[in-house]
């Protein structure tokens, strides 16, 4: 009963998520990114776990973020005084790469807790 209110939680918060990226520059990637987790998450609520969905999940959001973590880590390192909500510019792409790495990462700990919850299943 608790996985499947954490499956309907993480449905949830995901379909939200996406839902936010409508008024994105470029919402088609991240309606996609935060939609796939979400239908992962519905699916496993009802126990329909598809491994090669989380697998996916795994490899490409971990591509994502090892894409990203240059940002971050520029963020970190040469401009932590600046926060991550302040506006965006075309000056400061560290800013808006890093808020993207740590959704990917947010998502990514979505797909390790499915794929752990899968395994256990098993």
């Amino acid at each position: 009963m608790l996985l499947k209110i954490a499956n309907g939680l993480l449905a949830s918060i995901f379909a939200l998520f996406a839902w936010f990226q409508l008024n994105d520059p470029d919402p088609y990637l991240w309606v996609a990114i935060y939609g796939y987790a979400a239908v992962v998450s519905f699916l496993a609520i009802f126990r329909f776990y598809q491994l090669w969905m989380i697998t996916v999940g795994l490899v490409v959001y971990t591509g994502g973020i090892l894409y990203l973590l240059p940002s971050v880590f520029d963020w970190l390192m040469n401009h932590s005084d600046v926060s991550l909500i302040s506006g965006m510019s075309a000056e400061r792409m560290y800013i808006e790469e890093s808020r993207e790495c740590f959704g990917l990462m947010i998502t990514l700990a979505c797909f390790v807790f499915h794929y752990f919850s899968a395994k256990k299943l098993n």
